[in-house]
């Protein structure tokens, strides 16, 4: 009898051993996207909207959902850039929103180091480094309109729990 409770007990701590281990490897940001948080100026704009995204370290991933809200004129792109909170920054990743979606929409997908724009002179050289700066909170995502090509609603990416 003993004999088996200790391998009961074995197996339970591999299995919750195995899933603390598999989601420490993925890693959870969040955004909310606001005309107030574009730079080098706020812009006025009842567009909103909201990010979620997963970092899985183990398969080296970004899955991604970018949900907008009240975007009054046709979206032209959608990006991660590389940039601290209030600082501009160029493009390192796509999100590729359908043609002149307006009006409320999701973008959802997964990236992949082939989906990466080098920025040496960001210090982006490597998929790694943009996972580095993304978990560090120097990225943010940023739609794009037509009415604000420079960008129409921005939030900053951090970790949440």
């Amino acid at each position: 009898m003993r004999r088996v409770m200790m391998k009961v007990v074995a197996t339970a701590a591999l299995v919750l051993g195995t899933s603390a281990l598999a989601s420490a490897q993925t890693i959870r940001l969040t955004a909310v996207l606001s005309g107030a948080n574009e730079t080098p100026a706020a812009v006025v704009t009842g567009a909103t909207g909201t990010a979620e995204i997963f970092v899985n370290l183990a398969t080296q991933t970004v899955t991604y959902t970018v949900n907008v809200f009240n975007l009054p004129s046709g979206a032209v792109g959608g990006h991660f850039h590389v940039g601290g909170a209030g600082v501009g920054g160029p493009v390192v990743v796509d999100l590729a929103p359908p043609a002149n979606v307006s009006n409320d929409f999701t973008l959802s997908g997964t990236v992949a180091p082939s989906s990466l724009r080098v920025r040496a002179d960001q210090g982006i050289r490597t998929w790694e480094d943009f996972i580095q700066s993304l978990i560090g909170g120097q990225v943010y995502v940023n739609i794009h309109s037509a009415v604000n090509p420079g960008g129409e609603t921005r939030g900053q990416l951090t970790v949440t729990p």
